[in-house]
């Protein structure tokens, strides 16, 4: 079998094919299990080997679905309906929902998919809250003059903060910390927007627009890292600069709040306050396009059995162990007596033992339950290592969030599958979006020659966003029907 570890790579001396959690796998199974899994930052390319070769394993697990189904397509893997249609172990945790959102563009289940139902919903500003309480007296910002009012504050008042940094990832030059207010602006970097029936780069907006020039008076006034076009400082900042805050989903809320409190990077850090700041009451622009979108309860990640593999039932005997509850029990519960005890019939963690490092690879086993999943145990090392006040308060704040997802609904982009030369195009699209706004954002070119970049863009790009208006419009019923709310925009 070969897995992927999911950032969770193994620590010295666990071996992937012989420690006692694949061997509850191997007990349900019946079978000998080989694994193959490379390191995180090997995945991509070992991955991409397997499938040239041709000479692929029994199971394979993998995060890039859109390659996979080529792969499928081209008769790597088999459909795997009828061995779901009669596994309640594996629909006990991926329900027929789950399983048709996972279906092929021709119809195909090749895949079966990792739950992501038990994610909180949403995306927002995480935001280090003791921030706000030292320069806004607690008062959250309700409008975006309030928030970059704040952020000159603590500008001022702490020049040595990196109040707002960024994040580069690959072809994507601006995340995280560099694109809150494109988000609040209803304009996300490389996003699209629905307006009536049609689909449009929000790159071509003038929220877009009005976002890059705040921002690069927010660079001009030394609010916004004067190395922000790296992202070298991203972390660092995050960590030790006292920046306010980042565009986060808000499942990465608890962890975090969890991870500052418990002080084990850094003893500092257990003064922090997290929550996810509560939505505008202003908005620039119509607030739907800021409400963020509600999560699909599956993930990009999934578990193929091969049409080479000589025992596929057995392989997917296999699939069930990893979908079983003795495996998810382990991971994230762990032994009584050992990592949990029970008291008055409830169970209580020992936080240090479930948290140690050398047991976080284990998470990376969840490829059927998913990551998000164990909630129960979630929460209560959560109330035992932040206290059950603070606790309280970042579970709260997380909840007009996913009242605004709901709303929302899926996005588009979640259905829409992009035609050969468009995909051939997105990396491209991505640089030449970060390199304009970024020259904008730094003065480097005016906002005239910013406006003649977009015409320029439109030209080049646009078809991109003319095939996603032509997919809406042509399956707009059936987008309704599984919750795509914008596909009525």
């Amino acid at each position: 079998m070969f897995m992927g570890t999911s950032g969770k790579d193994y620590p010295d001396g666990v071996d992937p094919s012989d420690n006692p959690f694949i061997d509850i796998v191997e007990k349900y199974s019946n079978v000998n299990l080989k694994m193959n899994v490379p390191g995180y930052a090997d995945f991509k390319t070992k991955s991409d080997l397997l499938l040239a070769s041709g000479k692929l394993p029994d199971i394979m697990h993998s995060w890039y679905p859109e390659e996979m189904e080529k792969a499928a397509d081209e008769g790597a893997f088999i459909d795997l309906k009828k061995y779901y249609d009669n596994s309640p172990i594996v629909q006990k945790v991926i329900s027929p929902e789950m399983m048709e959102l996972a279906k092929s563009s021709d119809g195909h289940y090749y895949r079966i998919p990792m739950s992501y139902s038990d994610a909180p919903l949403g995306a927002g500003l995480l935001t280090r809250y003791d921030l706000v309480e030292k320069y806004n007296d607690g008062k959250w910002p309700t409008t975006i003059d309030e928030w970059v009012a704040l952020m000159e504050k603590e500008h001022e008042a702490d020049p040595s903060a990196i109040v707002m940094s960024n994040r580069v990832m690959g072809d994507k030059g601006l995340s995280y910390g560099g694109v809150m207010y494109y988000q609040l602006y209803g304009a996300p970097v490389y996003g699209y927007r629905v307006q009536n029936s049609k689909v449009i780069s929000t790159f071509e907006l003038p929220e877009y627009r009005a976002a890059t020039v705040l921002m690069n008076k927010l660079f001009e006034d030394g609010v916004l890292e004067k190395d922000f076009a790296t992202g070298k400082n991203y972390f660092s900042a995050w960590a030790n600069n006292n920046s306010l805050m980042q565009w986060n989903s808000s499942d990465q809320l608890v962890p975090a709040a969890q991870d500052a409190a418990s002080g084990q990077n850094d003893p500092l850090t257990k003064t922090w306050k997290l929550a996810m700041a509560p939505p505008l009451t202003e908005y620039p622009t119509d607030a739907k396009y800021v409400w963020p979108y509600k999560n699909m309860p599956i993930s990009g990640h999934g578990v193929y059995i091969s049409t080479s593999s000589k025992n596929p039932d057995r392989a997917w005997k296999v699939i069930e162990g990893f979908a079983s509850d003795a495996l998810k029990e382990a991971v994230y519960w762990g032994t009584e007596g050992e990592t949990y005890t029970v008291k008055d019939g409830k169970r209580i963690p020992d936080a240090a033992k479930l948290g140690d490092k050398n047991r976080a690879w284990t998470l990376g086993l969840m490829i059927i339950h998913g990551f998000v999943t164990g909630q129960d145990v979630k929460q209560a090392l959560s109330t035992q290592i932040m206290g059950p006040d603070y606790a309280k308060v970042v579970y709260d704040s997380q909840i007009p969030i996913a009242e605004l997802a709901e709303q929302k609904g899926y996005a588009l982009s979640n259905f829409f599958r992009a035609s050969d030369e468009a995909s051939k195009k997105a990396a491209e699209e991505k640089q030449f979006i970060t390199k304009t706004t970024v020259e904008a954002i730094m003065g480097r070119i005016s906002m005239d020659e910013f406006d003649k970049q977009v015409a320029v863009y439109h030209d080049k790009y646009g078809f991109m966003y003319d095939e996603m208006t032509t997919y809406l419009n042509d399956n707009k019923d059936e987008l309704l029907k599984k919750g795509v709310i914008e596909a009525g925009w």
